[in-house]
C-alpha cells in the first residue's frame, strides 16, 4: 500500500518500518531467510534515506533485529557484529533511547551465552541492570537477573548465581499471568535446579525441575504455544528430571 502511496521504487520511511513488520512476522513464524531479506530491505532504504554513513535510531533498530535473527540461526559471529553497530548508532544519537540501550545489550548478552563467553556477558548485563530502575520495566529486570544467574553458575559464583535467579522469581512472580511469564518461570526453575544439583541438594533440584516440567506441561497443552524454544525446554526439563530421580535412586540404593 505504500508502494502504490509513494510510488514505485521511492525510498520513504513509511515503507522502511513495513518491511520491519513483515520481518517481525516472517521471524515469528520461524521462517528465518524471508525476515532476513525484509530486514535488509529495509535497513538499505534506511541508510539511502538518512545517508550511508549517517547516524540514525532507525538503523539502530534495524541492526538490533538483525542480530537476534542471527542469533535465531546459531550465526552468532553475525549477531555480535550487527548488534554492536547497534550500539554505534545507538550511541551517537543526540537522545538517550535507554530501552533500546539496554534491549541490545541483553540480546548481546544473550548470544555471548551461547558463545559461552560468560564472563562478558555478566558484564554487559551488570550495565542493563544499571539502566533499568527497579520501579518499573520488572519483566526486563527479570530477564536480566535469569541471563546473570546463568553467567554466574558457569563461572561458580554459587552465591551470587542464587542471588539473581532469587531476584529473578520474584520478578516473575510479580507480573500478570501469561505463557512468557509460564516460560520464563519454567526456565528459572531449571536453573534453580542446576544449582541445587551442583551444591549436592539433589531433593531440591528434584523439586525445582519438577515445577520447571509442570510449567512447561501446561503450555504445551495448546499446540499453538508450541515454539522451538518450548519444545527444547520440554526436552531439557524433563532430561534433567529423569537424571535426578535416577541419581536420587543411586543414593537410596547405596
Amino acid at each position: 500500500m505504500y508502494k502504490a502511496v509513494y510510488g514505485e521504487g521511492t525510498n520513504h520511511n513509511a515503507i522502511a518500518a513495513s518491511y520491519r513488520g513483515i520481518a517481525d512476522v516472517y521471524t515469528d513464524t520461524g521462517e528465518y531467510t524471508k525476515s532476513l531479506h525484509y530486514l535488509t530491505l529495509s535497513l538499505d532504504m534506511t541508510k539511502a534515506i538518512h545517508g550511508d554513513n549517517t547516524t540514525h535510531i532507525d538503523i539502530a533498530y534495524t541492526y538490533h533485529k538483525l542480530g537476534r535473527l542471527y542469533h535465531n540461526t546459531d550465526q552468532y559471529t553475525h549477531s555480535v557484529h550487527c548488534y554492536n553497530m547497534a550500539l554505534v548508532q545507538r550511541d551517537r544519537c543526540n537522545t538517550a533511547h535507554l530501552p533500546l540501550y539496554t534491549a541490545v545489550l541483553v540480546s548481546l548478552s544473550q548470544t555471548l551465552i551461547s558463545s559461552s563467553d560468560y564472563k562478558h556477558a555478566k558484564g554487559l548485563l551488570l550495565l542493563a541492570l544499571k539502566h533499568s530502575p527497579t520501579d518499573y520495566c520488572k519483566d526486563t529486570r527479570a530477564n536480566i537477573c535469569q541471563l546473570l544467574g546463568q553467567c554466574c553458575l558457569h563461572l561458580h559464583q554459587y552465591r551470587k548465581c542464587w542471588k539473581y535467579l532469587y531476584s529473578a522469581l520474584c520478578y516473575y512472580e510479580s507480573l500478570p499471568s501469561s505463557n512468557w511469564k509460564m516460560k520464563s518461570l519454567a526456565q528459572v526453575h531449571l536453573y534453580i535446579s542446576y544449582l541445587c544439583l551442583h551444591l549436592g541438594h539433589v531433593s531440591q533440584a528434584i523439586e525445582h525441575s519438577g515445577l520447571a516440567l509442570d510449567l512447561v506441561e501446561v503450555l504445551s497443552v495448546d499446540k499453538g504455544n508450541v515454539t522451538p524454544e518450548i519444545t527444547r525446554l520440554y526436552t531439557d526439563t524433563k532430561h534433567m528430571t529423569l537424571g535426578l530421580y535416577s541419581t536420587l535412586t543411586l543414593y537410596v540404593d547405596v
